[in-house]
């Protein structure tokens, strides 16, 4: 995690400062695979649609 990288998952946490339920964890992916173009997951964790960043989960 680069300092740029955690800065976005901060930035991220208060852009859905309504949804605490998301983990840090899940904002520093999502701020990864946005800088990578990544918008397939393989997860059981609907957080990544809750946020509308156009991630899409895979079975």
């Amino acid at each position: 995690m680069t300092p740029e990288r955690f800065e976005i998952a901060q930035n991220l946490r208060q852009q859905f400062h309504d949804k605490p339920n998301i983990s840090f964890t899940d904002l520093t992916s999502m701020a990864v695979m946005q800088e990578l173009d990544i918008v397939e997951i393989i997860t059981g964790d609907a957080h990544f649609t809750h946020v509308g960043m156009g991630f899409a989960l895979l079975p």
